[in-house]
């Protein structure tokens, strides 16, 4: 099985990795710390209303909620799953020109990631986005022999509206008045964050056990969610299919026109929307639902144009570059950032149970700070090992066999 796996493939050398695919990644799991840790502390998954009431009456954490809803969030998802489809067709190109089984080592390589995604929600992280994508990833696989047109519109269209429509029809249908009937009481609530606090890990679970099967399954909310990661790794496959990272450097003049609009355009529309969700300015909710759609897409668009110009710039490429590490392992990196929630939040085992306490303000230093510590992390490990430790593992679950991980030395050159 392992030689069949192997047929034709040889690990991806250092010369071969598209270095702003890396570094957009990292960037991409900075956004994802800041949105994890930010909202879950504030939402009601761990916080009770008067304690976010008694924030929001707070300059320095309203100004942290708005900067977040502003500049992160569905920023950073958007963005990560529009990588996951870049870097499928990558590998989907790459295998195929080596002679490799992609089907086979891509299935396989997917049907891990999915036992992993799902045990990681189910028993520790509630959020986790790899259940998503590895779900997802058999129907993009599905997908594959779509036309280019067809995938561009079929992955704007589930980008854009699949997330909002069903928002809507959940609210317009009572499912959403009828859930929050139940998980999202204030009492309910309180119970959440007792079960957080506690030091009992079967309470926890048993909590987030019932959101996850009202407030993500039964209720709908997870059918929105996969169309809309459908939707990115539709518009990344796209995006790979057209060769554009892969000349990045012949076409850095549009990608620089391209952020000057992109940018500042996405920018202005994600503060008209942040305004609308916060109540400073009134508007339907279908309304704000079509400018957040909107604004999305295009503000990582100008987030993405700008790492790219930065990676390729002659003065300031260092800063971009300061992300590739990161991305490189960004799996292990993910997990690990899951860990420190779990820890600073709850009350299980060694953690602080800061859940309630721990105000919006005060996530954002921790986050940069724990961010710093994985790029330093990251930059040392991959200098001695050619894969981060979970890289590493799902490999040899992949292809059936351990492969080396420490980078040979080179040998010093022999006098004449």
């Amino acid at each position: 099985m392992a030689d069949e796996l192997r047929s034709g493939v040889a690990p991806v050398t250092s010369a071969e990795r598209i270095g702003e695919l890396d570094a957009l990644r990292g960037f991409a799991l900075l956004g994802v710390l800041l949105a994890n840790l930010g909202w879950w502390t504030f939402s009601g998954f761990t916080s009770i209303p008067e304690q976010r009431d008694l924030w929001m009456s707070d300059d320095a954490n309203r100004t942290a909620i708005l900067l977040l809803n502003w500049l992160v969030s569905d920023k950073a998802n958007t963005l990560f799953g529009v990588l996951f489809g870049i870097g499928f067709w990558v590998m989907y190109e790459r295998l195929k020109a080596k002679g490799g089984d992609f089907n086979r080592i891509y299935l396989r390589r997917l049907g891990i990631l999915f036992i992993f995604g799902w045990a990681h929600m189910l028993f520790f992280w509630p959020w986790d986005i790899l259940h998503m994508y590895a779900t997802m990833g058999f129907a993009l696989f599905a997908l594959r022999g779509l036309s280019m047109r067809a995938m561009i519109g079929i992955g704007l269209t589930l980008a854009v509206f699949a997330r909002p429509t069903v928002e809507l029809i959940r609210k317009y249908t009572g499912v959403e008045e009828s859930i929050g009937g139940i998980v999202w009481t204030p009492e309910a609530q309180a119970a959440r964050q007792e079960a957080v606090l506690g030091n009992d890990y079967g309470a926890w679970f048993n909590e987030y056990w019932t959101m996850a099967t009202q407030d993500y399954i039964l209720s709908g909310v997870f059918i929105g969610w996969w169309l809309y990661v459908l939707g990115r790794f539709l518009v990344g496959a796209w995006i790979a299919r057209q060769g554009w990272l892969q000349r990045t450097t012949e076409l850095l003049p549009q990608i620089r026109k391209l952020c000057l609009i992109a940018l500042p355009t996405g920018l202005a529309l994600e503060a008209l929307y942040t305004a609308i969700e916060f109540e400073f300015l009134a508007a339907p909710l279908p309304v704000a639902k079509a400018i957040h759609a909107t604004g999305v897409p295009i503000l990582d668009l100008g987030y993405a144009c700008g790492i790219i110009l930065l990676f390729n710039s002659k003065s300031w490429s260092f800063l971009a570059k300061l992300f590739a590490p990161v991305g490189r392992m960004a799996l292990t990196n993910y997990v690990t950032q899951s860990f420190l929630y779990f820890f600073l939040i709850t009350g299980v085992g060694p953690g602080l149970a800061q859940a309630g306490k721990l105000a919006p303000s005060e996530t954002l230093p921790i986050c940069f700070a724990f961010f710093a510590a994985q790029v330093v992390f990251s930059h040392f490990w991959l200098k001695a090992y050619r894969y981060g430790p979970l890289e590493w593992m799902w490999r040899a679950l992949t292809y059936g066999e351990v492969p080396a991980m420490r980078r040979k030395k080179e040998k010093a050159a022999q006098p004449a």
